[in-house]
């Protein structure tokens, strides 16, 4: 539930766009718009995809110039986002204030492990930020990070991962580092040992998606996500087949000309519930992602995870469900280990899967995506049966 000031500004970026966004007056046309927001229908992804560019822009803002930004498209449909001065530039400075709340110091050496194309501006370079290709190879990104010595390694983690596997493995650590921003995919607590034994410096995650930025961002030593900017509302939602994880909504009220309000980004979310302001300490997988039962209910990739984060021999595992239901669990371990992990795996699984649930379990390496991939070490290809 909202609290009474979110509640306030929704309601008046609701009534608005319901006004003069054609995609919201066809999305709400039999809503009330002047009731409870969060009685809304929600926005998702199929439905922004599917309307045209100019059915998400203000009536009244037509004149304005937006920028595109293509998502990588993790779910296999990318989808292209138009943003106005306004909010790039809210989203510029909630990513440099959740940089400097997290060690970075104006002046530092800055690389960042990206896919996207940035232009080459001379406050950039100024500024000491450097842009890394992640279609390089392993080596060469290795090879320039110790040529630029920086003091700041921003990168998606599978990136992160391989570059610490040849720092571990060939190198020394890099001597001017101080922080490392993992991003685009889950850190686990493993993971996150991972680099930091590799890289010897605190690690922050931030969590961000095209359509908003930044979104939240958990500080090194922290167990809980900070929301990157006051702009931006939550909503969680309850899940009737997983209470341990939450359906996450966000509203942006800084983007006016293209409004993306009530969004289901079809993340989960965990909080903590011990605390009074339930702070979001992991962000627990994808909805297309959650297994898919023969009676029609979902397990979120959460519960996965949970029952296979404690087998300390286990380095790595995959799991994924076929479009026939059944599924292929992939474990990494010492060879000497692998007939009792696979019991160990069994044992753990069988309960979040049930007895009438086929799984198989095999032995091996567990294959990284490309370069600028996400790895989802958990997914499903039987969504569409579900």
């Amino acid at each position: 539930m909202l609290d009474a000031a979110s509640d306030r500004r929704l309601r008046r970026a609701v009534a608005e766009a319901g006004r003069h966004v054609a995609l919201y007056r066809e999305l709400w046309r039999d809503a009330n718009l002047a009731a409870d927001p969060e009685r809304l229908p929600l926005l998702d992804k199929a439905r922004l995809r599917a309307a045209a560019p100019d059915e998400r822009v203000h009536d009244g803002r037509r004149h304005r110039r937006l920028t595109p930004e293509r998502s990588s498209g993790a779910s296999g449909e990318p989808l292209t986002i138009q943003s106005d001065r306004r909010a790039r530039r809210a989203r510029r400075l909630a990513f440099l204030r959740a940089l400097v709340r997290c060690g970075y110091r104006p002046g530092h050496c800055l690389l960042l492990l990206t896919n996207r194309k940035r232009r080459r501006a001379l406050g950039a370079a100024l500024a000491r930020w450097h842009d890394a290709g992640l279609g390089e190879d392993t080596a060469a990104l290795v090879k320039r990070a110790a040529k630029l010595k920086p003091q700041v390694l921003y990168g998606p983690l599978s990136t992160l991962e391989l570059v610490a596997g040849q720092l571990l493995e060939h190198l020394p650590r890099l001597p001017t580092l101080r922080l490392v921003v993992s991003t685009a995919e889950q850190l686990t607590a493993e993971r996150q040992r991972t680099l930091e034994r590799a890289f010897g410096v605190p690690i922050a995650d931030f969590y961000g998606m095209t359509e908003f930025g930044l979104v939240a961002y958990r500080p090194p030593g922290s167990d809980a996500y900070v929301p990157a900017r006051s702009s931006l509302i939550f909503e969680f939602l309850a899940l009737p087949h997983d209470r341990a994880v939450e359906q996450l909504v966000i509203s942006d009220l800084a983007e006016r000309t293209s409004p993306l309000l009530r969004y289901d980004t079809g993340d989960f979310v965990r909080r903590d519930a011990t605390r009074i302001d339930r702070p979001m300490v992991e962000f627990a997988g994808r909805a297309f992602d959650c297994i898919v039962l023969p009676n029609g209910e979902r397990i979120s990739p959460y519960r996965i995870d949970a029952a296979l984060e404690d087998l300390p021999e286990l380095r790595a595992f995959e799991v994924v469900q076929q479009a026939d239901l059944s599924i292929d669990v992939t474990i990494d371990v010492a060879p000497r280990e692998a007939e009792r992990m696979r019991r160990s795996v069994a044992a753990q699984l069988t309960p979040v899967f049930g007895h009438a649930m086929p799984f198989r379990i095999a032995a091996g390496a567990i294959r990284r995506p490309p370069a600028g991939t996400k790895f989802r070490p958990i997914r499903s290809l039987a969504a569409a049966r579900a």
